[in-house]
């Protein structure tokens, strides 16, 4: 998440977020009125009246340092600075906006508003993307390019955060395979609550004009109710999808909110010196502190994010105490203003600094030295930006709001349909490669080839092309029916793609996840062949298991609910369909070593019950890198990028052997077409073998149609009378 950050110290004229007037704006109203908020021109309360928080600014800086630290050295660990980010946003506008509300009637200056806004935030938001673009163009290999020029687009429009949602990319610790722009989505997160804010503060105001009350306690009622909606939102989507719910603005919001009902209550005028200087140090400690309690991670937006928020809002409550022994004498220091000052651009440049640095050096983490040149350096950047680029930008009043805005509208356009013309075109060229790949050809064999010497590579191009391979996946991806993880409204509800042939007399459900759909491309050439109907019914992340998580040992990946919702939903869709057979996994290599989990035995016996039969599928071994991304970097040795099968898979296979399975369930292995008896190689056949590092491609796939034919014969004789 972006800081909102003020401007330097010596000159906060004119900021996004005030925590005092600016300049150019009106003068507030001299809260010697009444709270009555009945008409235009109103008196500001005195509860409302602009102050400067010096406090607030050192604590910005401190949560900033939290940030960095914890991106650099926390190994994927949350600092909460983040969430104090965004209190400390909902706190300075919701003063800003009620404040003008108030005094107009119910009015606000949206030009001005959303120039301030654009000055102060897009020239640096504009020159990171441009430079993180460049970058990525020379550092990172060119099948990262498409998913490089969608984030910088939805970065510049602040809608990143659905991107990675969407691409179904989670939070995660910095690595050289992460997003450089990551670290966008809470900017995203900022914006889309900056354009939210003055609707809810304007009807609030405009509700307690209509109730001829103050406008105070109406204010404080609506904020109050967005911030209840979105924290029982953000502790529902924390049970259902802890990934989404990170990246969620509706499970956000409830901490800018909350940081405007700090600014409502105005709770440092009314607490006595005493508690004042207790409640200051410990809101201190809570944000300091969050990142090494709590997995902010896996456990934020949701309850536990009160930690680092609650730590904000103690420290907002204890104010000023007029004493050196107090928190906010410490957080009004030099230090904590300096580093509140580059706030905004620090946080802006340390992330891509951080991914670009572990890219040039192949190192999984950064060491102590690493680390210290890489903070030294997002400094130094930061400091250059704030003084050559931010304060040059916002250094005279603001006159002409409006062009203001129109010239950042215009940047945004013309950056966003560069970026995009420019994606576009990489993504016909990639449509173009998965064209061809899919075209049978003895020029390359894939699967039968593989035990070949040199697993069967001439040392001709492979195919699919390296910038395609990513998304050389089944085409039932391209029909919008598989449901994706973070589809958690009416997760019970169950998609069923159209069948391959609804009038063929056998039919066949594949379900599972993405494990099981990536064989798909086979299986449709032996559906074609036999006159099988194929139909998916499936849920990305999710397999067909009864595991709830609560076993006492755990065997199995834990499924979100709303993926335990779906396989309960899936049951009963499954029976409306009455297969001959339902496809899955029959093991999994998640989260590490191959095995048939409880849950998996559970969904067998109750379909045994209700008279269907089941294949269960090897599963396919998760390699320890992209397998595309390291064939990039490594063009001319693919052996680099393959992998001993040991001990990716067992001597066996783990349902071997088992007398706890039920009688209806059979297993296809066709792991032998994909490793040799000593490696899992990234080529075979002159064929791409991995997508990314987990799933086969589409095309080494259909060369794999032969040897799952023989094997399903073997193992489901009645689908073929």
């Amino acid at each position: 998440m972006s800081p909102s950050r003020t401007g330097p110290r010596t000159d906060r004229r004119e900021e996004a977020a005030p925590s005092r007037p600016p300049r150019d704006a009106p003068p507030p109203g001299d809260g010697t009125g009444d709270d009555t908020g009945a008409g235009t021109g109103t008196a500001v309360p005195p509860s409302l009246t602009a102050r400067y928080r010096p406090e607030l600014h050192g604590l910005r800086g401190l949560a900033i340092a939290l940030v960095v630290l914890f991106h650099v050295f926390g190994d994927g660990r949350v600092s909460g600075g983040i969430d104090v980010f965004l209190a400390i946003s909902g706190f300075l506008f919701t003063g800003m906006l009620a404040r003008e509300a108030v005094r107009t009637g119910g009015r606000v200056d949206l030009g001005r508003y959303l120039g301030r806004i654009v000055r102060r935030l897009l020239p640096t938001a504009v020159l990171v993307l441009a430079a993180t673009w460049l970058a990525g163009r020379l550092l990172l290999p060119e099948t990262r390019w498409v998913q490089l020029g969608r984030e910088v687009r939805a970065s510049l429009t602040y809608v990143e955060n659905w991107e990675l949602i969407a691409s179904q990319l989670g939070y995660g610790a910095a690595g050289a395979s992460t997003s450089p722009l990551q670290h966008f989505w809470s900017m995203s997160v900022q914006g889309q609550f900056y354009l939210l804010w003055p609707v809810v503060v304007v009807l609030g105001v405009l509700l307690a004009r209509g109730l001829r009350v103050g406008p105070r306690p109406v204010l404080l009622g609506v904020v109050a109710g967005v911030c209840v909606g979105s924290f029982g939102y953000a502790a529902w989507l924390h049970q259902a999808d802890q990934q989404v719910a990170y990246l969620h603005t509706g499970a956000r919001l409830w901490e800018p909110a909350l940081g405007g009902l700090v600014a409502l209550l105005a709770l440092d005028a009314r607490l006595p010196r005493a508690l004042r200087l207790t409640l200051g140090w410990a809101g201190v400690g809570l944000v300091a502190s969050s990142g090494l309690v709590l997995d902010g991670g896996a456990l934020f937006p949701g309850p536990a994010a009160l930690w680092p928020v609650g730590g904000f809002a103690l420290v907002l409550a204890a104010g000023s105490t007029d004493s050196r022994w107090g928190a906010d004498h410490w957080l009004s220091g030099r230090l904590l203003g300096w580093v509140g000052d580059i706030a905004y651009p620090l946080f802006l440049w340390h992330w891509p600094v951080v991914v670009y640095t572990l890219v040039v050096t192949g190192q999984e983490r950064l060491g102590l030295a690493a680390g210290a040149l890489v903070i030294a350096a997002s400094v130094l950047l930061a400091h250059l930006t704030h003084a050559l680029v931010e304060r040059r930008v916002t250094a005279s009043p603001m006159r002409r709001p409006w062009l203001v805005i129109g010239v950042g509208a215009l940047v945004v356009a013309l950056g966003a349909g560069l970026v995009g013309g420019w994606t576009a075109a990489l993504v016909r060229e990639r449509e173009a490669a998965l064209a061809q790949a899919a075209q049978d050809s003895p020029d390359h064999p894939g699967a039968a080839a593989l035990d070949e010497p040199g697993f069967g590579n001439t040392g001709a191009t492979p195919v699919p092309a390296l910038a395609a391979a990513p998304q050389d996946n089944a085409d039932v991806y391209r029909q919008g029916c598989i449901q994706g993880h973070e589809d958690t409204q009416a997760a019970s509800e169950v998609l069923v793609c159209p069948g391959t042939d609804p009038g063929a007399e056998h039919t066949l459900v594949v379900t599972g996840g993405s494990h099981v759909v990536q064989f798909l491309p086979a299986l449709e050439v032996v559906a074609d062949e036999q006159g099988w109907n194929l139909v998916v019914a499936s849920r990305s992340g999710c397999h067909l298991t009864t595991n709830t998580g609560a076993y006492p040992q755990q065997t199995d990946a834990t499924p979100t609910d709303s993926c335990v919702a779906w396989n309960a939903g899936f049951l009963e869709t499954v029976e409306e369909l009455d297969p001959d057979a339902v496809v899955t996994l029959g093991s999994t290599t998640q989260p590490g070593s191959e095995q048939v989990s409880r849950g998996f035995v559970e969904v067998w016996r109750e379909l045994d019950r209700r008279g269907i039969d089941v294949v269960g599928l090897r599963d396919t071994a998760r390699m320890p890198q992209d397998v595309p991304d390291c064939l990039a970097e490594h063009p001319e040795e693919p052996r680099a990028c393959a992998m001993p099968r040991e001990p990716a898979y067992r001597d066996s296979a783990p349902y071997l052997g088992r007398d706890d399975l039920p009688a209806n369930v059979s297993f296809v292995d066709v792991v032998d077409q994909i490793c040799t008896d000593r490696t899992c190689p990234a080529v075979a056949g002159d064929v791409v073998v991995y997508s990314d590092h987990s799933h086969v491609t589409a095309t080494y796939m259909r060369t794999l149609a032969p040897a799952l034919d023989a094997r399903l014969r073997e193992a489901a004789p009645q689908l073929y009378r």
